[in-house]
């Protein structure tokens, strides 16, 4: 009795349309963004969510809505801090205007957490509903944020598990949505247990323990069994020849990076670190725009790069601008990714050109409408032009998923390459670009996709964080953040076949299936007067 009327007296206090309220939301999404990279714990992503969905409880729409948009905005403004190191340290924006972009996108994407909010309500006619709405609305609104409007995908729930490595091979089955329903789920049984209506009927919260205990555990039954299948399948392999693949992080500062009169220098830098490789390798890889220049305009330049690569007796592969000529006039630029090698790699028909801008760093949206001056955030005045679309890039020792920068975050567009047939994914990134937190958060991204796909992951930073990951998502090695350097990694080939690059696509059908029967449900309960039994 004395914990139910404990249970009341908070109850009250979180459900007052008050300030109180608002600030508690807002707290609860900072709270929950505390669980994710870079120091994932899947607690405080618990509880944060688990505080949010009780106020969020007997509210109406337009209620909910603004307490999901103030659990966006604190969760999202918590994890966007490093965006002021790219808009005010590299991109020149003074203070106040790059805070208030900050808080614009972090506005912005708060508006999904509200969708979220505005119809939980007609998903729960039953309070004990909310322990399948919940997850499945919230991976419906993850889903639209990953795709609307170019999409902006980081750091979705999910990701807590990064911290969980049995766990996290649930994302082979569901991607990282699925783990992102596993999330909200725990919240959703959590914040149910917390209502003093709950405990007046001792067996219902049986089952529901029950319930959640059973979920986790055959959660951690199956990851297990996929942790040593996996393993031992790959330990059966590392008798036979796998890749051997060079990692080369020149570490060269941002500030300095395009500056013209160093560019012989920085490229120097990458073609020492290559020379000096002590052993054999099949395959080495810089970051994104390693080659700081154009390569079809540098032929002495090119000519370097390739004397090296035939003096290891391997290819290189490295991020560069290139450019197309259509006319006189008429130039378009990409943001590509390129094998030199052989004479005839040395024709760029191992290329591939990034497809997944990022708007305001690579392009400036809308840019009929907007003024010639207004340039993107990097190097150079003109916008890239996207390339074709995820598609493979072909290579004798095995076809490579290219993905450049950002394009690691978003999973369907992985999932795309790895159903293509991608043997290995491939990131160049230059993080350099950001605070020295997201390259954890980049980087526990680029984990997952390997994980999704079963793939191996080689991952390649400009100042780091460079890193191979295998298909159960272990760093086989690493260069930390801020030291240049080469590291080679002998990997095999990953398995491949996963149930999420199969039929990952089926998943967003699933969840708002779910949405809508629920949604059908609460109509029908509505028009039989249905009441939670007491």
């Amino acid at each position: 009795m004395k914990f139910n009327t404990l249970l009341d007296r908070l109850n009250a206090r979180w459900q007052t349309r008050s300030a109180r309220a608002s600030l508690l939301a807002f707290l609860a999404g900072m709270l929950a963004m505390w669980g994710l990279p870079p120091a994932p714990n899947p607690l405080w992503a618990v509880v944060g969510a688990a505080i949010w969905l009780r106020l969020l409880e007997n509210t109406s729409p337009k209620r909910g809505a603004w307490l999901g948009f103030l659990f966006g905005l604190g969760h999202f403004l918590q994890g966007l801090d490093w965006l002021w190191t790219s808009l005010h340290l590299y991109g020149k924006i003074p203070s106040p205007a790059a805070m208030l972009i900050i808080v614009l996108l972090a506005a912005v994407l708060a508006l999904y957490p509200a969708v979220f909010g505005a119809l939980l309500s007609t998903l729960t006619a039953r309070p004990l509903f909310i322990l399948a709405a919940a997850p499945a609305l919230w991976v419906v609104t993850e889903w639209l944020r990953a795709h609307l409007f170019s999409g902006f995908f980081w750091n979705p729930l999910g990701q807590t598990w990064d911290a969980a490595p049995i766990l996290l091979q649930l994302a082979d089955l569901g991607g990282v949505y699925l783990l992102s329903a596993l999330t909200m789920f725990l919240a959703a049984l959590l914040a149910w247990l917390s209502r003093s209506q709950s405990w007046e009927k001792p067996g219902r919260v049986g089952l529901v323990l029950l319930l959640g205990i059973g979920t986790c555990a055959a959660g951690y039954g199956y990851g297990t069994w996929r942790w040593h299948t996996l393993a031992d399948a790959e330990g059966s392999l590392e008798s036979a020849r796998g890749l051997r693949v060079a990692l080369v992080q020149g570490n060269i500062a941002q500030d300095l990076k395009w500056v013209p009169e160093r560019q012989k220098e920085w490229l120097g830098r990458y073609l020492d670190l290559t020379a000096g490789l002590e052993q054999q390798v099949d395959l080495v890889v810089w970051p994104e725009t390693a080659a700081a220049f154009f390569l079809q305009a540098s032929p002495r330049e090119l000519d370097r790069i390739v004397d090296i690569s035939r003096g290891i007796d391997a290819p290189i592969l490295t991020g560069a601008p290139m450019y197309e000529r259509l006319d006189d006039r008429l130039v378009r630029f990409f943001n590509s990714m390129v094998i030199i090698g052989s004479e005839e790699i040395g024709d760029f028909d191992y290329r591939y050109d990034k497809h997944h801008l990022v708007p305001f760093g690579e392009y400036i949206p809308f840019r009929a409408l907007v003024p010639d001056s207004v340039h993107k955030l990097t190097h150079g005045s003109k916008d890239f032009t996207p390339g074709p679309g995820p598609e493979l890039l072909r290579w004798e020792m095995g076809d490579i998923g290219p993905l450049i920068c950002y394009e690691v975050i978003f999973p369907d567009e992985v999932r795309t390459l790895a159903a293509q047939g991608a043997r290995w994914l491939v990131n160049l990134t230059n993080d350099g670009w950001f605070g020295e937190s997201a390259k954890p958060q980049h980087l526990a991204m680029a984990r997952m996709r390997a994980v999704e796909n079963r793939l191996p992951m080689i991952r390649v930073a400009n100042s780091g964080i460079s890193a191979v990951i295998d298909p159960l998502g272990r760093e086989l090695g690493r260069i930390p953040s801020n030291q240049q350097g080469a590291l080679v990694v002998t990997l095999a080939a990953g398995p491949g076949g996963s149930v999420w690059s199969g039929y990952g696509h089926l998943w967003p059908a699933f969840w708002a299936g779910v949405c809508l029967l629920f949604w059908v449900a609460g109509r029908i309960g509505r028009g039989r007067g249905l009441k939670e039994p007491r």
